[in-house]
């Protein structure tokens, strides 16, 4: 019997142990695939972070590449905007910008001036009249060019050389279209005292001396007002 007992237990112990080892042998090769699970999963992760930040890297280099040809061409553009290829613009005394009024012969005309641009609009009685004006600094003058299509003077109809001339100590914008022959327009500002106030005028004559042909005010009932006045210090044409 003691025998036989002792052949029972050897028989269990063995099978304990053959069990303990098939379990751990389980669980290592459990572990071994979670881990190469993870590696590949840590692997692939890698490889789409990489793709991710090439197209990342790509999307930049395209966005800069676009932004370098806008600024290009916008900067192009502003050169073109600013007349660079006529020398720049020339630009008006701030004293005479502004929108002002002549009354003439009962008709009341507009002259708007701006940074470099003036605008005149004559009031011919039934209809109206506009001249618009652009001035350049470096404005070739055609006048005598024979060859200028008049498509071409219509396009640049526009165009006026300004620049500045002093007659005895007064400042005067000369201007003069790009077809036009002879000294041009002159422009300066005057003060004087009106109803009490110092008003702001601007003298506007055709011609190379410094005469004055008409007087422009900031209002239109000033300019109808004083319409028939003249002042002593003011040379006037007529």
């Amino acid at each position: 019997m003691k025998k036989n007992a002792w052949v029972i237990l050897a028989a269990l112990s063995t099978l304990l142990i053959l069990t303990g080892c098939s379990s751990n042998s389980s669980e290592h090769k459990s572990s071994a695939s979670s881990k190469a699970e993870l590696v590949k999963s840590s692997s692939s992760k890698k490889k789409h972070s990489e793709k991710k930040k090439e197209s990342s890297s790509e999307k930049e280099s395209s966005s800069s590449s676009l932004s370098s040809e806008v600024s290009s061409s916008s900067s192009t553009q502003s050169s073109e905007d600013l007349g660079e290829d006529r020398g720049g613009y020339v630009t008006t005394p701030e004293a005479m910008r502004g929108t002002w009024y002549s009354y003439f012969n009962g008709n009341m005309d507009k002259l708007v001036v701006s940074e470099y641009e003036m605008t005149f609009t004559y009031d011919l009685g039934k209809e109206e009249s506009t001249r618009h004006i652009i001035l350049y600094k470096n404005l070739v003058n055609k006048s005598l060019d024979n060859n200028a299509s008049e498509t071409e003077k219509e396009s640049k109809k526009d165009w006026y050389s300004g620049w500045y001339e002093d007659y005895n100590g007064i400042k005067f914008l000369r201007i003069r279209g790009m077809f036009e022959q002879g000294p041009g327009d002159h422009f300066s500002t005057h003060e004087e005292e009106i109803n009490g106030q110092k008003v702001t005028l601007v003298l506007y004559g055709i011609g190379a001396n410094d005469a004055t042909d008409l007087v422009y005010y900031p209002s239109e009932d000033l300019a109808k007002q004083q319409s028939d006045v003249k002042y002593g210090d003011i040379d006037y044409k007529f």
